[in-house]
């Protein structure tokens, strides 16, 4: 299995491969602190990929949505993914949280941002 550097190398390259105005990229770890159950970031231009450990017990699903992925799962579920977790986003995410008593956590991530040539 390759380790999260090369998987995070290798989803970004996927991802601008298709782009014609682009011909390099940088990675930039971004952490979020999402501070109520219904939760919006906006990305600009930028992908960003899903890039933490693990989900906080405190959580009972997480459910996220982007212009191209809508992604949900249990902090158990999420423990067993493996690289499923690395999942990019564009545009903008929806976080909505459910949890008995909401609690602020954090959520880790990979901005890929493209150098135009």
């Amino acid at each position: 299995m390759m380790n999260t550097s090369e998987l995070l190398h290798t989803i970004a390259k996927d991802r601008i491969e298709g782009l014609r105005t682009i011909d390099s990229y940088q990675l930039k770890p971004v952490i979020i602190k999402v501070t109520s159950a219904s939760f919006n970031i906006d990305l600009n231009n930028d992908m960003w990929i899903l890039n933490t450990k693990s989900l906080p017990d405190s959580i009972e699903e997480i459910e996220m949505i982007s212009s191209d992925n809508v992604f949900t799962a249990t902090p158990e579920e999420y423990d067993f993914m493996d690289e499923f977790r690395f999942r990019v986003f564009s545009d903008y995410i929806d976080i909505e949280t459910i949890a008995e008593t909401f609690k602020p956590y954090r959520l880790e991530f990979v901005k890929i941002i493209p150098h135009r040539n």
